[in-house]
């Protein structure tokens, strides 16, 4: 057992970070590329300890971690898994979650919590960790959370890169851009499963129709990828505009949605859309310098957002492997 500093008290820590979709949501879902970024700006931590008894302390929930609430039901069957695989000589814990993304708003809390949570056993328990023993601990907590998971919340939050996910694709990537992502909250509980599902029977009745929509939004994440690479932000703002469009047409805005994208817009962004399963979460906007990001956000506040952040895309140029 690994000792700190003299004391026979075991102690682990790990981290992550949130993630958005800039595009491809929904689409992904029928073998499209959706693109993904990792938002570093909004990190995750845990911190385990020895303790006289299993405890979990977190803004979602205070107390011991058998009595964890069914709307934890990933994190607790992931605490179970982790112990059950690692803790040989049955030692008791105390579990401290740090994390400032808010849940079911599509900035990939879960997936970074059980990363943060997996990189936190492991370092208690003084074991290596792999990434591919990584992706599989935070899928399997991520398909308790939200059934079957595609898999690329995990690969973002565990990454500096961004990432180009399909079916058949995972390409993780650079880019050098001068613009800046508005992120903004709109207080309203996203609803993935439900989306997806109503997405699927839209299909269901008119595959031509629902079919030329989900074609339409894979062609804009091929656009926004050359856009990235070629720092053309006007281009990259146009599509995120066409893209919120069909969206809606899917029947994934909501009045406040919409309010914050108009507020994005009249604040000057180059162009804004929701991001993740729709009918609340969160909507991002592209703004070309950082004078105007501030704009957006504030403009984004003024009208109701509950959270913001900026994003500057320019810390997505560096090379940087998976941490």
């Amino acid at each position: 057992m690994k000792k700190l500093r003299g004391e026979h008290v075991l102690k682990g820590i790990g981290k992550s970070h949130g993630k958005t979709i800039i595009m491809g949501e929904h689409a992904v879902v029928y073998g499209y590329p959706a693109i993904a970024v990792p938002l570093v700006s909004i990190p995750v931590i845990v911190k385990i300890k020895q303790n006289s008894e299993n405890i979990l302390s977190s803004k979602y929930y205070v107390g011991k971690i058998s009595q964890i609430p069914d709307t934890l039901s990933g994190v607790k069957y992931l605490i179970e898994l982790l112990d059950e695989h690692l803790n040989k000589n049955k030692i008791n814990y105390a579990i401290s979650i740090d994390s400032n993304l808010p849940i079911e708003r599509g900035l990939g809390s879960s997936a970074a919590i059980a990363a943060a949570l997996t990189r936190a056993f492991f370092d208690l328990f003084d074991c290596s960790l792999d990434t591919e023993t990584l992706l599989e601990y935070v899928n399997k907590s991520e398909t308790v959370t939200h059934g079957k998971a595609s898999g690329l919340d995990a690969l973002t939050v565990i990454s500096n890169k961004p990432v180009l996910y399909s079916k058949d694709t995972i390409e993780h990537f650079n880019f050098s851009s001068d613009g800046f992502i508005v992120i903004g909250d709109s207080g309203v509980k996203g609803k993935t499963k439900e989306t997806v599902a109503d997405v699927h029977q839209m299909y269901q009745k008119d595959q031509v129709t629902v079919g030329s929509y989900l074609e339409k939004l894979g062609a804009c994440t091929s656009t926004t990828k050359k856009s990235l690479m070629d720092n053309k932000l006007r281009l990259l703002g146009q599509t995120f505009d066409q893209a919120n469009n069909i969206l809606t047409k899917l029947n994934l805005a909501i009045p406040k949605t919409d309010q914050l994208i108009d507020a994005a817009k009249n604040a000057g962004s180059l162009g804004s859309k929701i991001t993740g399963g729709g009918r609340g979460g969160c909507i991002i906007a592209l703004a070309k310098s950082l004078n105007n990001a501030t704009m957006v956000q504030k403009a984004l506040i003024k009208n109701g957002a509950e959270q913001t952040w900026i994003q500057p895309l320019s810390i997505y140029a560096e090379e940087t492997d998976v941490d």
